[in-house]
This record gives C-alpha cells, sequence and structure tokens, in this order.
C-alpha cells in the first residue's frame, strides 16, 4: 500500500472542495452521482496508468518523447504544464485560505504562508531520493486528517438518507449545474496523478525485479497489488468527496454560499467553532499535501517530455509565482478554484488519449496490453470528456 494513496490526495485537493461545496450549497445533493461516476472513472484511468508504468518501466510522458513526433511532444508539453500551473493554483490558494481562517490572517498573509510550508514539505525530497516510502507515510497522515475531518462533519450534519440516495440518481438541474458538473469531473479525474502514477510505482517495479527477476509473474504479482491499493485509496477519496457534497447540501442548501469562506463561517454558526476547526485543518493538509505530489509530477511532466531534471526547488518555485499573483490582485479565490477545475476538464484528452494509445500497443505492453472492451470504455470515458468541456465552451460564449 502507498502509491494509490500518494495519487489519492490530488482528488481531494482544494480545487474539490470548492466544485463539491459549491454544488452541494447551490443543488443540494444533486450533483452526489457525478462525484460517484467520475471517481469510477478514476480508479479505471490509474489502474491503467500504473498498468503501463509495471509493465514497460516507463511514464507517459517519457514514452511520448520517445514514440511521437516532435511538435506533436511540445503540444502535450505544454498542455500538461498548463495543467500543472492550474492545478498548483487550487493547491497554494486552498491552504492559503485556510491559514487565513483559522488564524485571521488576510490572504494574501495566507498564501505566503502557504508558499513557505510547501517549500518545508520538499525537505521530504531527501527521503524521495532514497524511495518513496517516507513521502507515502506522510501523504498518508495527512489524507488521514482530511478524511477523519469529514466523518466528523458529517457526523454533526447528520444528512437525510433519503436526500443522499436522491443525489444517486443521474440528473442535471439546469445549465448552471452543468458547469459545476464538469468541474467537479475536472477536479475528481486529475491530469498530473495520471502523469505521475506510472512514475512511482517504478520504486517497487525495480525492487521486485531485484529480488525475483524480470519476469511475467513477478509483474503480474506487483500489478494485481496495485490494483487494490488505488481501488482502497480513491475509494477513500470518493468517501470525502462525497461528504463534502453532503454536508454542504445539509447545512448551506439555500444559503446563498459560494464560497469556501463563507462555507467556514457557516459552518461555525450552525454547528459550533470544532466544525470550522476541521473544516480549516483539514483544508490546509488538503492543499499541502497536494501541493507536494503536484510538484513532483511536475519534474515527471519535464523530465519525460524534454529529458530536463529541474532542481524541485526552482520547480515549486515557477508555479508558485501564478498562485501569489492571482492572491495579490485581489481575485475570489473560491472562482479561481472552480475556474481551474474546469481548466483541468479540459487538459483531461491531453493525457487520456496518449495512455490509450500506448496500453493498446501490443509490441509495447505485451500480454499487458489492453483487452478490447477496456480499450473500448476508456475510449467511451474521452469521449464523453471531450463531449462535456465543448457543450460547456458552447453554452460559455453563447
Amino acid at each position: 500500500m502507498g502509491p494509490g494513496f500518494l495519487i489519492s490526495v490530488a482528488y481531494m485537493d482544494p480545487g474539490n472542495w470548492a466544485t463539491n461545496i459549491s454544488g452541494g450549497a447551490k443543488f443540494g445533493t444533486a450533483l452526489l452521482w457525478i462525484i460517484v461516476l467520475a471517481s469510477a472513472m478514476a480508479m479505471g484511468i490509474q489502474i491503467i496508468a500504473a498498468k503501463l508504468g509495471i509493465a514497460t518501466g516507463k511514464g507517459i510522458a517519457q514514452l511520448c518523447r520517445e514514440r511521437l513526433p516532435q511538435p506533436v511532444v511540445y503540444v502535450l508539453w505544454a498542455a500538461a504544464e498548463l495543467a500543472m500551473i492550474a492545478t498548483d493554483m487550487a493547491e497554494i490558494i486552498g491552504a492559503a485560505i485556510g491559514f487565513s481562517l483559522i488564524f485571521g490572517i488576510p490572504l494574501p498573509a495566507g498564501a505566503v504562508l502557504a508558499g513557505i510550508s510547501s517549500f518545508a514539505l520538499l525537505g521530504v525530497r531527501s527521503a524521495y531520493k532514497r524511495g518513496y516510502r517516507a513521502i507515502e507515510f506522510a501523504i498518508m497522515a495527512l489524507v488521514a486528517v482530511i478524511a477523519l475531518a469529514f466523518v466528523f462533519e458529517v457526523f454533526l450534519a447528520k444528512p437525510d438518507p433519503a436526500n443522499v440516495a436522491a443525489g444517486l440518481a443521474p440528473g442535471i438541474p439546469n445549465a448552471s449545474a452543468l458547469y459545476v458538473g464538469i468541474g467537479i469531473l475536472g477536479a475528481t479525474v486529475m491530469p498530473h496523478s495520471v502523469y505521475l502514477h506510472p512514475y512511482i510505482v517504478q520504486d517497487r517495479r525495480k525492487r521486485l525485479v531485484a529480488e525475483s527477476g524480470d519476469t511475467e509473474d513477478v509483474h503480474r504479482r506487483h500489478f494485481r497489488f496495485e490494483s487494490v491499493d488505488t481501488v482502497v485509496a480513491l475509494f477513500g477519496a470518493m468517501f470525502v468527496n462525497a461528504a463534502m457534497l453532503v454536508v454542504a447540501a445539509a447545512a448551506l442548501t439555500g444559503t446563498g454560499i459560494e464560497t469556501l469562506e463563507e462555507a467556514y463561517v457557516t459552518l461555525d454558526g450552525v454547528f459550533g467553532g470544532q466544525a470550522s476547526l476541521a473544516f480549516g485543518v483539514a483544508l490546509i493538509a488538503a492543499g499541502l499535501s497536494s501541493s507536494l505530489v503536484a510538484t513532483m509530477a511536475g519534474q515527471t511532466v519535464m523530465d519525460g517530455f524534454l529529458d530536463w531534471n529541474v532542481s524541485v526547488w526552482i520547480r515549486r518555485s515557477v508555479t508558485l509565482v501564478p498562485s501569489i499573483v492571482v492572491v495579490a490582485l485581489g481575485f475570489e479565490p473560491t472562482s479561481i478554484l472552480v475556474a481551474s477545475q474546469v481548466a483541468l476538464s479540459f487538459e483531461l484528452p491531453f493525457v487520456l488519449i496518449p495512455l490509450l494509445y500506448f496500453t493498446r500497443e501490443e509490441g509495447l505492453m505485451g500480454s499487458f496490453v489492453n483487452r478490447e472492451s477496456t480499450t473500448g470504455v476508456l475510449g467511451v470515458v474521452i469521449a464523453l470528456i471531450v463531449v462535456l468541456n465543448v457543450w460547456l465552451l458552447y453554452t460559455t460564449i453563447w
């Protein structure tokens, strides 16, 4: 157990908070089914991504560089970098909001504190060079903080089981709900986690090969365990996301709440200071842990596409700048979080199409090549994302 939990952080980042709480406050539990559907899609996508890394010993970005025309590689790299910026913006702004709320400081000061904390977390980098286990334990601890906080929130909210069940029935109340729904989809299936997963399984792959040999049985056993790890971790992430929306639906529907700051204040008024404190602490844990994982993914992207090994400190500095600028300019942070998740949804095809392309190649994957049914389902998922994005663009412009 470990790599799946490292990946699961991407599915509980502050971007999820913004879209889930916005969806719950505006539309009750009506969009709960999207969280379940997107989580199921995420499990399948991440398992396939892990399979690619186990079968080939390489990541998506590296395979793109080796197997695709150079102009295509540059386009895919640019799209990936935009996704990294949107991701990091969500993580830093989310943590900044958490610091601002808990300590009662201005948002810019919270952003500076979030930036400093994210640099402090890079001290784990020394352990990362010797393997991922120390990072995995650190992330598991932060995930536990987030999950326990929302178990507590659900206990306080006491949601109506009938409303929760009704939210599992597919349906979109209106065009505004479509925008939030696509934001939930973009926040749930994360491009950087798809890039990162094939890379972080290499630590165990190398150790297993050294211990037991480079055989199909060894890799099959690795893949079975990694599949279980991924499903367990992402099921936990699905619970957290569903709990966010359900708590918002139970406590915030009809209040006109649209921001995380308003949600914090309202929870404090409805359930007391313990609820708002748990909310703020979990938000900080989500932002900082996701920021660390996003920085690792950014390194994977640059190294894979361009064969550039950039210092993690430089990488952290560059991606931090847009977040600080957005906060300094006074943009409303929750709306920026939601917009960043919609942008990530637009970026998804740029990583999912190469994933589908490589995993259906028998010459590359060997016996791990996708079944026709797997390729078909993944193709439908990609097509669904593209159609939803085109519809969103059409409704936004016209």
